[in-house]
């Protein structure tokens, strides 16, 4: 059964408290209240109550946006004709996010491991990029003991060695790429 479908003004709510509460988050992390969401929405705090039962609830819902954009950016990566730039676009774009962004650190680490829905989103996306990995391997562009588990450990290493600032997040990813070389 399709879900019902939002009223505009529904509809354009939504999407502000959807885009108040991923900003919010990202500079404040989950300590981010609802009422400056609501706030920085320009709507009540009882329309984000309406349509999100409780703050995990709304945090749920921002992190899954997130998982599209990466479930996006690995789609794109994998276009890539060649799989070692397909693999430094994604790596790119993941520290990115994670060095803009406190929240999503405290979503895996606090919340959405027990949410059985983003998990399986996060597998999809995983299995995406470990065949990206395997090609780039068979193109002889990267390291053969590199795995999936090294690709989310070295971007998320940048991240926070970049102590929050893109510019520095880029330059220590640059730095760990170059050691993945083949």
């Amino acid at each position: 059964m399709a879900a019902p479908t939002l009223r505009a003004d529904a509809a354009r709510n939504l999407e502000l408290i959807l885009e108040a509460a991923e900003a919010a988050f990202a500079e404040k992390g989950h300590e981010a209240c609802v009422a400056d969401i609501a706030a920085r929405a320009g709507v009540g705090q009882a329309t984000i109550f309406r349509r999100f039962e409780t703050k995990d609830d709304l945090i749920l819902a921002v992190f899954q946006r997130k998982m599209a954009k990466v479930e996006e950016a690995a789609d794109a990566a994998a276009r890539k004709r060649s799989a070692w730039d397909g693999l430094l676009a994604f790596m790119t774009f993941v520290t990115e996010i994670q060095a803009r962004d406190r929240g999503v650190f405290q979503s895996f680490a606090e919340r959405i491991k027990e949410d059985p829905e983003a998990m399986a989103h996060k597998r999809e996306v995983m299995a995406k990029v470990e065949e990206l990995v395997a090609r780039a391997k068979d193109e002889g562009a990267l390291r053969s003991d590199i795995t999936i588990d090294d690709i989310q450990a070295l971007t998320s290493a940048a991240a926070q060695a970049g102590g929050g600032s893109p510019r520095a997040a880029k330059r220590y990813l640059s730095m760990i790429t170059d050691g993945m070389r083949a």
